[in-house]
C-alpha cells in the first residue's frame, strides 16, 4: 500500500510541476498577436475608419475571447501599445485608432471604451483635448509624446485590436 501511495505522490508531483510549467504558456498569444498582461494585441496596418477597424477586430474574436479595438486601462498598457506602434513605424509612430469613443446615446454624451471596460480611470489626452473635432480617439504624436486626440470617425487610421489571452 505504501508503494502505491509513493507512486501516486510522484505522479501527482510530476503533474503539478507540468501544469506549473504549462500554465504560463497557456496565457501566451499566438503570432501575430503580442502578449501584455492577460491580453493579446494586434497592430492592424491596413488603414480603416474607426467603425471598419472595430468590425475587423470583432471578426478576430474567438470562442470566449471577444476582440475589439483596444481599451487602455493604465499608463503601462498605454506605453506598451506605443512601443508596439513604434516597433513597426519608428519613433515618429503613426496615428492609430484604439477603442475610445464618445457615446451620444443619452442626453449627456460620455467618453467610454467600446468593449464596455470601465472608463472612469485612466486617460492620456493631449493638453487641449478633447476639442469636439470628432467622436473617436486616436494616438497622436505631439513633441515625441503620443497623446490622445479626438477625431472624426471617418478618417482612415491603422488600429490596435485587443482580446483576452488564452486560458
Amino acid at each position: 500500500m505504501a508503494a502505491n501511495f509513493t507512486v501516486f505522490s510522484i505522479l501527482l508531483a510530476i503533474l503539478q510541476s507540468h501544469f506549473l510549467i504549462v500554465s504560463p504558456a497557456c496565457l501566451s498569444c499566438r503570432s501575430p498577436w503580442t502578449n501584455f498582461g492577460n491580453n493579446c494585441y494586434l497592430l492592424v496596418m491596413d488603414a480603416k475608419s474607426f467603425d471598419e477597424a472595430e468590425q475587423y477586430c470583432q471578426i478576430l474574436s474567438r470562442l470566449g475571447r471577444p476582440s475589439h479595438l483596444a481599451s487602455i486601462m493604465s499608463q503601462d498598457e498605454n506605453d506598451f501599445l506605443l512601443l508596439l506602434i513604434k516597433s513597426v513605424y519608428g519613433e515618429t509612430g503613426k496615428r492609430t485608432w484604439f477603442g475610445y469613443r464618445l457615446d451620444r446615446s443619452s442626453n449627456s454624451p460620455t467618453w467610454g471604451f467600446i468593449d464596455g471596460s470601465p472608463s472612469d480611470g485612466y486617460t492620456n489626452w493631449h493638453g487641449n483635448q478633447p476639442t469636439g473635432d470628432g467622436d473617436c480617439v486616436e494616438f497622436f504624436e505631439s513633441a515625441k509624446n503620443f497623446l490622445w486626440n479626438d477625431l472624426r470617425c471617418s478618417y482612415k487610421r491603422i488600429s490596435i485590436c485587443k482580446r483576452p489571452a488564452r486560458f
